[in-house]
């Protein structure tokens, strides 16, 4: 426990009349917290020779010294006023009048509440927060680097990492148990992966994919308009264009920087205009013509037999009959 250190060692004078010791406290009352460690009393100036016997009422424990002119108490955590006696033999046996310390133990507060904080790497990195008064923000538990007084704390913290801080609060001068605070920091995860994806118009359009984890399509560069969460997105698209989509990975509620995919869907293009060929047996057969772009022959009408590719197609074939 932290020890209070507002409290001053108190003092008590002897005073000699006529060979009798008469004693008087200069501060009959005195308080303390609650749980305060090796508190010190004396006396001052002690006299030579002369030996002291402390007692103690209650709320608290004697240390070492209980014959000495100066002792140190342990007090507990039961509030109350306890009464501290302390009486003089001097070296000649003769005893004085005891003395009487009337001590109060103050509560120690109710321990602070505080609310720990998350924020993503980049973003605005929120104050941690503690009720009570005379709230004090530590680094360590020990409390022994006290970095802030109040009940909101700005860490100045902006890395990725994870922050304790160990928060109190004091009352009547004296300074409660501590709670650990903590601001976390996470950075952001890598974008997702993902492929582009081209198919032509009345084909079975692909979903499109992206890896990782919480993964989020948008619609928009500023991924204000979510139309998706999940690895596989089926688009729903159709028509001829080409579609862009912004894809992002979430981990711990920090979501990546978007990567850009895109769903092409290219129109289908119009049927090649041909003209029939007729040649009699033992004549110059003539070249099939179709003009266009990317032009292919095929021998089957399910497209399955691709047997020349080019507009202008040399057939082979010499003998009488009907080739399509």
């Amino acid at each position: 426990m932290k020890k209070n250190n507002f409290f001053k060692p108190v003092i008590l004078l002897l005073l000699i009349t006529q060979s009798l010791f008469s004693q008087t406290n200069t501060s009959p009352f005195q308080t303390v917290c609650a749980g305060s460690l090796a508190e010190p009393y004396l006396i001052t100036p002690p006299t030579p020779g002369s030996s002291y016997q402390w007692t103690l009422t209650g709320g608290g424990t004697i240390n070492t010294g209980l014959t000495s002119d100066n002792i140190t108490v342990d007090w507990g955590v039961t509030p109350g006023t306890y009464t501290m006696t302390v009486v003089e033999t001097d070296a000649n046996g003769c005893i004085g009048d005891p003395v009487n310390l009337d001590i109060t133990v103050t509560p120690l507060p109710s321990t602070t509440v505080g609310t720990s904080q998350i924020a993503c790497d980049g973003s605005v990195i929120p104050d941690l927060f503690a009720i009570g008064s005379n709230v004090n923000w530590y680094t360590d538990p020990a409390l022994t680097n006290n970095v802030f007084t109040g009940n909101s704390f700005s860490t100045g913290q902006t890395l990725p990492g994870l922050y304790t801080y160990y928060v109190t609060e004091s009352l009547n001068g004296c300074e409660g148990a501590s709670i650990p605070v903590t601001l976390e920091i996470f950075s952001l995860p890598s974008p997702p992966v993902s492929s582009n994806e081209t198919v032509c118009e009345g084909a079975l359009v692909p979903d499109l994919f992206a890896s990782g984890s919480n993964v989020n399509w948008y619609l928009d560069p500023a991924l204000s308009n979510n139309v998706f969460t999940g690895n596989s997105f089926s688009t729903g698209q159709t028509a001829p264009n080409v579609y862009t989509y912004y894809t992002t990975n979430s981990q711990n509620g920090c979501e990546s920087v978007a990567t850009a995919v895109s769903l092409t869907i290219n129109s289908t293009p119009t049927s090649p205009i041909s003209n029939n060929e007729t040649a009699c047996e033992g004549s110059l057969i003539p070249d099939l013509f179709a003009p266009g772009a990317n032009i292919i022959w095929y021998t089957d009408p399910a497209l399955t037999n691709n047997v020349f590719s080019g507009n202008s197609f040399s057939t082979g074939q010499t003998l009488p009959n009907v080739y399509t």
